[in-house]
């Protein structure tokens, strides 16, 4: 998993135009992309049959050039119009994510050079994997190896519960709090066996399986007669496997609990599915599930945020502490094609998000790619 030397020095190259100021900020931004963007791509023409799969960058490059083009046309950004002082968990879980991409999701309309595959994908496992869909089918299908995404008591418990709403299809029923300015609809809500309610959000990760290793390995470890060993060993991972649960999902998740008056709701839960690929296709392979509950801690985290995103609504301009931002969190944001603190040039962030603050900077084009122009990147 890695840039061709081409590919590498002209990514380096297009950041700087960017105005990528930090040579460890484009190396870690660069190398959290590929796993973003980069992909397998099977290659028939292959001389050795053990690597006719090959890693490619060009989705990385070509996400680049993208973001070149948009910020180079700011003028041609369609912009949206602010909604007065009313808002959603997801506006609220995307300020306590970054305020930032809080304004540019309010300012701008998607570009294609928005389009992140992994937020598609898991737009698509909600409609497909989701808990909505397993709800009278979690014994479907019997195979050890899939049933492992089931193995989570708080899951069971959901399962063993009246579910009463779902957020999800085409026209979801939107709960609204006048007094707050609050409207939403939660994937779900259920009552439990005690007669109380509950909310649920739930979250698709993408993450390798180390139960799920490539034919090519079985093979050679069937061969060498320590298959049954090795995949005692991949369960032992899979049983380790940590969560970690970001603070802006779990404010998500308050943001209901605190607002929606139609239910009586006395906790929440925040599932994490871990998913990988199987033969193309897409499946859960663990659960992650954190309660949260009406606290004094979940009420200051609530009110901290809440109280920071009013103010930022009402005078349309914030502090930006530059010395926070982690090159990951942005390669792998959606709204990074737009944002200029990523490159830590500016100490401000603004509602709307101004479209004349995006712009190019100059950077001398790599001589190690000036005799060869005419060639593939």
């Amino acid at each position: 998993m890695k840039y061709t030397p081409r590919q590498l020095s002209f990514a380096q190259y297009l950041l700087r135009r960017i105005g990528f100021l930090r040579q460890k900020d484009i190396d870690v931004y660069l190398q959290h992309l590929l796993k973003v963007k980069g992909r397998y791509h099977f290659n028939p023409k292959a001389k050795n049959a053990f690597k006719s799969w090959q890693y490619s960058a060009k989705a990385c490059i070509d996400a680049l050039m993208a973001e070149i083009k948009l910020k180079g046309s700011p003028t041609e950004i369609k912009t949206r119009k602010l909604n007065g002082k009313n808002w959603t968990a997801t506006s609220l879980s995307r300020y306590a994510f970054c305020s930032a991409a809080f304004s540019i999701g309010h300012s701008f309309e998607p570009a294609a050079a928005t389009s992140n595959e992994w937020i598609e994908i898991g737009e698509c496992l909600h409609q497909s994997l989701r808990l909505g869909v397993r709800y009278n089918q979690r014994n479907a299908d019997p195979d050890p190896f899939y049933q492992r995404g089931w193995q989570n008591p708080a899951i069971t418990k959901m399962l063993r519960s009246k579910l009463v709403h779902v957020g999800h299809g085409e026209k979801p029923q939107l709960f609204q709090n006048e007094e707050t300015g609050f409207s939403g609809s939660p994937d779900y809500i259920f009552q439990d066996r005690d007669g109380a309610y509950f909310v649920v959000e739930e979250k698709f990760i993408r993450q390798d399986d180390p139960m799920n290793p490539t034919a090519l390995k079985l093979m050679r470890e069937e061969l060498a007669g320590t298959l049954e060993a090795k995949n005692q060993d991949r369960y032992q991972v899979w049983e380790k496997l940590p969560f970690y649960f970001f603070e802006s999902h779990i404010i998500q998740v308050l943001a209901y609990l605190y607002n929606l008056i139609e239910y009586p709701l006395s906790y929440g839960y925040l599932v994490y599915w871990l998913y990988d690929f199987k033969d193309g296709e897409p499946y859960v392979f663990k659960a992650g599930v954190k309660k949260i509950k009406l606290d004094e801690k979940s009420s200051d985290l609530y009110q901290q945020y809440k109280l920071k995103m009013g103010k930022f609504m009402q005078k349309g301009v914030e502090a930006f502490d530059a010395a926070l931002i982690n090159p990951k969190k942005c390669a792998a944001c959606s709204f990074s094609p737009f944002c200029m603190q990523k490159t830590r040039r500016l100490d401000h962030v603004w509602l709307p998000y101004p479209s004349d603050a995006l712009r190019l900077f100059p950077s001398e084009f790599p001589d190690a790619l000036r005799p060869n122009l005419g060639h593939q990147i």
